[in-house]
C-alpha cells in the first residue's frame, strides 16, 4: 500500500475499506475497520476521529462508535450482516464486508502478503509475525475463492508481485477505471 494507491482510489469515487493504518492514508475512506482489540487501544485517539463507520470483531473493544460484527467461524461466508467470518485477518474480513455491502467487482490493494507492512513494523504490543501471511491468511482466502462465483462476486487483486494468488491481477489503473463506472470496491 502506499499515498499514491490511496490517492488513485480517491480521485475514483468508489466505496472504500481501509483497514487498520491504512486509514492514515485513506482517512476518507468509507469504512475503517481494525479486527484486534489491541489496535482499537493504541491508536484510538486518531482512528475514533475517522469520518466513516468504524468497524470490528473484537466485542471487547469498547469504544460504542465502533460497530462490533459478530465472528460466525473463521472460514468461508456468512450473508448475515451482523456476522463475519474472520479468516485469521483484516483483509479477509474486509473483503467479506464488502461482499455483504453488495460489491460485485472487488478490488483488492495492498494485499502483498509477503511479511511487513506498508508502515513498518507494529509497535511491541500488536502481533507482527511476518510468516503468518503463507502460513494462515493465504489458504483462508484460497478457500473463499472458489465460493465466490455463486456469490456473483469477482475479486482483482491489484498489488503487482502479490503472494495471493488465488484472484485473478489486475492494474489498478485500469481497474479502477472500470469501477468509475460500475459497482466495485477497494
Amino acid at each position: 500500500m502506499s499515498a499514491d494507491v490511496a490517492r488513485q482510489v480517491r480521485a475514483a469515487n468508489i466505496p472504500t475499506i481501509a483497514i487498520n493504518d491504512t486509514a492514515k492514508l485513506a482517512p476518507w475512506a468509507d469504512i475503517l475497520y481494525a479486527c484486534d482489540y489491541s489496535w482499537w487501544m493504541h491508536h484510538y485517539e486518531w482512528a475514533l476521529k475517522h469520518g466513516g463507520l468504524k468497524v470490528t470483531c473484537d466485542d471487547s473493544v469498547p469504544f460504542p462508535q465502533v460497530l462490533c460484527l459478530k465472528q460466525s467461524g473463521k472460514s468461508g461466508f456468512d450473508p448475515d450482516p451482523t456476522c463475519i467470518r474472520t479468516g485469521n485477518n483484516g483483509g479477509y474480513q474486509s473483503l467479506h464486508i464488502a461482499i455483504q455491502a453488495a460489491a460485485k467487482r472487488i478490488l483488492l490493494c495492498g494485499y502483498d502478503m509477503q511479511g511487513g507492512h506498508w508502515f513498518g513494523r507494529h509497535p511491541p504490543n500488536l502481533a507482527d509475525d511476518p510468516d503468518v501471511h503463507r502460513r494462515e491468511f493465504i489458504p483462508e482466502f484460497e478457500k473463499l475463492a472458489p465460493l465466490l462465483p455463486e456469490l456473483d462476486v469477482e475479486v482483482i487483486n491489484c498489488m503487482p508481485g502479490s503472494a495471493l494468488r488465488c484472484f485473478p491481477f489486475g492494474n489498478l489503473e485500469d481497474e479502477l477505471n472500470r469501477a468509475s463506472t460500475g459497482n466495485s470496491s477497494a
